[in-house]
């Protein structure tokens, strides 16, 4: 849901913005915001945009474009209710995502932590080292950069929890030097080509996060409110994440790219919008989020530089 000028939610029928409220801008214009199209144009790539953040920049303090379901490709039956992305992983960090959001199946013991294209009990399994290794390949290439990840692993009937803390050790022992896995957010300086994990209630090795609550009943309510409290508690050290309802991707990526838009454009609030992870996101709203880290770093260095004190670890 957008905002309106008193930060408050405004009501949606069917999908349509009450008339009551016209005089907000609720269309995002020429842009397309949702997404199903697998094929993807180099020109839209953004391969290195973290280079321009300053090194101390805390990674909390960046807005990251990131996918829901990251690897939930398939296309069977209940694929419309399943798929939540049409992008390759490789066409996902080209095109500048930089959060992963992996479910693990694990339900029996196994030798390997396998994550699926989908969390249900169908669909294509890739262990876990796998990925790693194609997203580490990439940091190589674009070393300015870095990718959040976050692995859930998925109970059935039996806990297997202690099989896959132990595989998932092995799996970061074996990465150790590329993979952050401190409590605490990294600055750029300590982040750029590694993999920053984020911890779960399975994974505790990890970067803590918080879900931001910038959506309720899908959706957008009090935003500015809510990020106002987050910078001042939990931003200075955490990682805020914002996972997007699928139900409604359509018309969530466009309140997105709305209020993406108008927080670039009048807020104060520079720095913790944090990781919004999408459904079915376009290349001209990740483009929007990105570009949302050039002006918060033109605020933090030049016309408020002592307001980067907030979002630094003490």
């Amino acid at each position: 849901m957008f905002v309106n000028s008193n930060d408050k939610a405004l009501p949606v029928f069917n999908g349509i913005f009450s008339p009551h409220h016209l005089g907000v801008i609720t269309c995002s214009g020429s842009q397309t915001v949702f997404n199903k199209d697998p094929n993807l144009n180099e020109r839209s790539y953004n391969l290195e945009w973290m280079k321009s953040i300053p090194e101390e920049t805390p990674l909390s303090a960046i807005a990251i474009p990131g996918t829901h379901e990251s690897l939930t490709l398939y296309k069977g039956l209940f694929a419309s209710y399943l798929q939540s992305q049409v992008w390759s992983l490789k066409d996902q960090l080209n095109v500048g995502v930089r959060y992963f959001d992996l479910h693990s199946r694990n339900w029996i013991p196994k030798k390997i932590i396998y994550v699926g294209d989908s969390h249900w009990l169908i669909g294509k399994e890739i262990p876990l080292g796998e990925v790693l290794r194609f997203i580490l390949d990439f940091l190589e290439k674009h070393s300015s950069e870095t990718v959040i990840l976050k692995v859930t692993l998925h109970d059935f009937i039996v806990s297997n929890k202690k099989n896959a803390e132990y595989l998932m050790n092995e799996i970061i022992d074996k990465f150790r030097s590329k993979i952050w896995t401190n409590t605490l957010a990294p600055k750029m300086k300590d982040a750029r080509g590694k993999i920053v994990f984020l911890k779960t209630r399975v994974f505790q090795a990890g970067t803590e996060s918080h879900d931001s609550h910038f959506f309720e009943h899908n959706r957008l309510i009090n935003v500015e409110k809510k990020i106002k409290n987050i910078k001042s508690n939990l931003c200075k050290h955490h990682i805020m994440v914002s996972e997007t309802p699928k139900t409604f991707a359509q018309n969530v990526n466009k309140w997105l790219y709305n209020f993406v838009e108008r927080h670039k454009k009048i807020s104060k609030n520079y720095g913790c919008l944090g990781v919004i992870s999408m459904n079915f996101p376009s290349t001209q709203l990740i483009k929007n989020i990105i570009q949302k880290n050039v002006l918060s770093a033109f605020n933090y260095s030049i016309l408020k530089p002592n307001c980067f004190i907030l979002t630094h670890s003490k």
